[in-house]
Parts: structure tokens; C-alpha cells; sequence
């Protein structure tokens, strides 16, 4: 039913799926986009994220993760396995962050968080995911995308949000936290996605089950990269230009003027004059 109003009031336009997503990230901080992924494909997720977590705590060793609070956190999996690019690149999920950040973003992270039935995870403390950075901007410079690979819920520690929070500089207070705080409920197979200055936290798992989830953080690429995917993956032959622009090969830092010059004349021969 079309809403009613009086005054000079200007109403934002939703004419579809990806700009009512739009709208609700900006104005509540995080939405939940639902069944981007079969049952089958699940199965397989699991498994895959469990393998690459076993090869880090393994190599790492068990003992030194839990001594710098790292333990069930399996970071930049798709350098073990590059099938994980396909969590980072669903189509609907880059059309959700391209209508905030515009054109040119890049994969900052992806990590798996594994949270175990009662086990307490060190991703359940209040953050932002820029962290330490606490000021509010007129337009976002970072988007989350947490993909839910198991059921997001109370019982099984879904992430816990803080409405409209990208919209202040600091925490609120305990009693505002306790009285607004909502759980963001999703489906195995979805992602919420967010403003990456909502404070949020992971809940307690009190359930029998693991629940898994891989969160990508998209940004400008004025932002540091958490890891240098185009040093750590190198050449290949599978990765066409978009995925590797989203990789930030095409944003890595010039070495010197001479280097900068020639990234832009290649640019230049390519694309046409460019005025970056």
C-alpha cells in the first residue's frame, strides 16, 4: 500500500529487490539477502571451511591461536582453496555493494568464523569491522558481507546488531544496548549485509551444532587490503579482469613515480585517456 504524507518531503524510490536491500542498509544499518545458496552447496561449504581451518591450526599450531584469540577463525580461505572467490563474487551480493560504494570496490578480507556450541568466541564483544575508527561519514566506505552458512539465530549465536549505530560516533550505553540490540535472523544460505560501522557481535552458540558463516568486507580502495591477495595468489590463468580488479590488482600501491607512470600509460593504451 502506497504510504501517505503531507509537507515538502522527498520519499526514496525502490523498484526492486537490490535497492529495498540498499535502502535498508542506509537507513538501519544491515539487511538480510535470502537464499543465495542451495542446500547441496552448503554441504560443501562446510566442509570446505572445516578442511582449510584443520590445515591452519595445524600448521599454526592450536596452543598459539588461542594465545592471540585466533582460534576458530579460518582467515583468507580463498588462498587455500580459490573456490571460496565464488562466496565473494555472488552476483547479487556485488550488485547490493556497487549501489553504495559505486564502480570500483575491492575485497578487503574474507575470513570464516567458526562459533562452536558453547564455546565462547572472541568475535562476541562489541566492534566495528573498522575497528578503532570511530567517527561517522556522509556515505559509507566499507560494506560487509557475512554470508550464513549455517542458521543465523538466537539459540545458534547469530550476530547480535545495534540498529542504526553506523549513524553514531561512539557505543552506546549498556542500557541502550540492552533495550535495542536485535539478533539478525537468516536462513542457512543467506548474508546479511552491512554497514561496516554498525557495531555488532557474534552471540552464544547454545545450540548442538556448528554454526559457520564467512564475512567479506568490501571497501574503496583508498583502504588497506587485511591481506595482499595479489601478492599471495600471484598469475592465474582462471582469474578474469573483474575478479581481479575485485582483488585489488589493479590497486596496489606503486613502488615509484617511474612505476605509477607506467601503470598509467598501460592504463591509457587500454581504456583511453584516464585522469586518475
Amino acid at each position: 500500500m502506497k504510504e501517505s504524507f503531507y509537507g515538502r518531503i522527498q520519499q526514496t524510490k525502490v523498484d526492486g529487490d537490490v535497492a529495498r536491500y540498499v535502502e535498508e542498509i542506509a537507513v538501519r544499518g544491515f539487511t538480510v539477502i535470502p537464499e543465495l545458496f542451495s542446500l547441496e552447496q552448503l554441504t560443501a561449504w562446510r566442509e570446505k571451511i572445516d578442511g582449510v581451518y584443520r590445515a591452519q591450526e595445524t600448521d599454526f599450531g592450536r596452543d598459539a591461536l588461542i594465545a592471540i584469540q585466533e582460534l576458530d577463525m579460518c582467515r583468507a580461505p580463498l588462498l587455500y582453496d580459490f573456490e571460496f572467490i565464488q562466496l565473494a563474487t555472488h552476483p547479487l551480493i556485488l550488485s547490493v555493494v556497487k549501489e553504495i560504494l559505486g564502480d570500483w570496490f575491492i575485497l578487503n578480507l574474507q575470513n570464516a568464523i567458526i562459533n562452536r556450541p558453547n564455546q565462547m568466541h572472541h568475535q562476541s564483544s562489541w566492534h566495528r569491522d573498522l575497528p578503532y575508527q570511530n567517527w561517522v561519514i556522509s556515505r559509507p566506505l566499507a560494506i560487509n558481507a557475512l554470508v550464513a552458512i549455517d542458521e543465523f539465530s538466537e539459540i545458534t549465536g547469530g550476530t547480535h546488531v545495534v540498529p542504526f549505530t553506523h549513524k553514531t560516533e561512539v557505543l552506546p550505553s549498556d542500557a541502550y544496548i540492552d533495550a535495542n540490540r536485535i539478533v539478525a535472523a537468516a536462513p542457512a544460505g543467506s548474508a546479511i549485509v552491512f554497514d561496516s560501522m554498525l557495531f555488532h557481535r557474534a552471540g552464544a552458540n547454545r545450540s548442538s551444532n556448528i554454526r559457520r558463516a564467512v564475512n567479506h568486507l568490501y571497501t574503496t580502495p583508498i583502504l588497506k587490503q587485511q591481506y595482499d591477495f595479489p601478492n599471495a595468489l600471484g598469475t592465474r590463468p582462471d582469474m578474469d579482469a573483474a575478479t581481479a580488479r575485485l582483488l585489488g590488482y589493479t590497486s596496489q600501491v606503486p613502488l615509484n613515480d617511474r612505476v605509477w607512470r607506467a601503470n598509467r600509460a598501460a592504463r591509457n593504451l587500454g581504456m583511453g585517456q584516464n585522469t586518475q
